[in-house]
């Protein structure tokens, strides 16, 4: 029964995973006991995860208006899992519905909201999950008309999403420059981009913090003279974890200073 297996089991990881694509438990649990089998009946699934017999009927019907799961109508009734890459596929169409369906909706309250009083030009915010931190940063660099002015402190922040979205905005004749504290992260750049401009980074102020502080700055993004987006790196509970603050328009103080900052650093190098 799936209720004894080690916590973190195949099996259990991939229930949970179903769970999240929008199947229902005893959904899940049918399916991935079906895929481990060549075909099975509804006493073998039960036997199998646990789920109670008249439940499993439910969850199979369920299953095979999905196309997920096909039906022999012999005695008793078997059930066999559809190959897993159709299923895969399936589920992925599912998930890419969801969420069009949720962006589309967000949309339409965005569209319906007043949009506050706050002037946005002013308005600073902050970020503390690194998957968060690493899209808004491919996405302001997705969305550059004019320059893209970045500044690694650290290997942490440097990925091959990121290096393509700067590699994608030079060849559509966006002004790229980037920089990098490290000899060897500078080093790193030049030989990973063809278009952009490299150079090594003289900036004092972007050196590893004193005082036997374990935090670094990660990364420093100015677009269009506009937006910026500005992290550290620092370790908590043996992990590098990134914190960043962002914010737009021409007179946002942020924006102001990083932008004064930036030029100086670039020019001197």
């Amino acid at each position: 029964m799936v209720g004894d297996t080690p916590e973190g089991s195949p099996l259990q990881r991939a229930v949970g995973q179903l769970q999240q694509l929008g199947l229902k438990q005893y959904e899940a649990k049918c399916f991935v006991s079906l895929t481990s089998r060549s075909s099975g009946t509804a006493r073998e699934i039960s036997d199998h995860v646990g789920v109670p017999r008249t439940r499993v009927y439910e969850a199979v019907r369920v299953l095979e208006k999905e196309g997920l799961v096909e039906v022999q109508h012999s005695s008793p009734q078997r059930f066999r899992a559809i190959p897993i890459g159709e299923a895969v596929e399936i589920l992925q169409r599912r998930y890419e519905s969801r969420i069009e369906s949720l962006e589309a909706a967000l949309e339409e309250l965005d569209a319906d909201g007043d949009g506050g009083d706050e002037p946005l030009d002013q308005e600073v915010w902050a970020l503390s999950e690194k998957e968060a931190i690493r899209t808004r940063t491919r996405e302001l660099v997705g969305d550059a008309d004019d320059s893209v002015r970045l500044v690694l402190g650290t290997e942490d922040v440097l990925t091959d999403g990121l290096l393509a979205a700067l590699e994608a905005a030079g060849e559509r004749g966006v002004d790229v420059v980037v920089g990098a504290v490290p000899e060897s992260l500078a080093a790193t750049l030049e030989g990973r981009l063809d278009d952009p401009e490299v150079f090594e980074s003289r900036f004092p102020w972007l050196q590893a913090a004193g005082d036997g502080a374990d935090v670094d700055i990660g990364r420093v993004l100015l677009v269009d003279d506009e937006s910026v987006l500005a992290s550290t790196v620092g370790t908590h509970d043996e992990d590098r974890r990134e914190r960043a603050v962002c914010g737009n328009g021409c007179g946002n103080s942020l924006v102001f200073v990083f932008d004064r900052l930036l030029a100086a650093g670039i020019e001197s190098g």
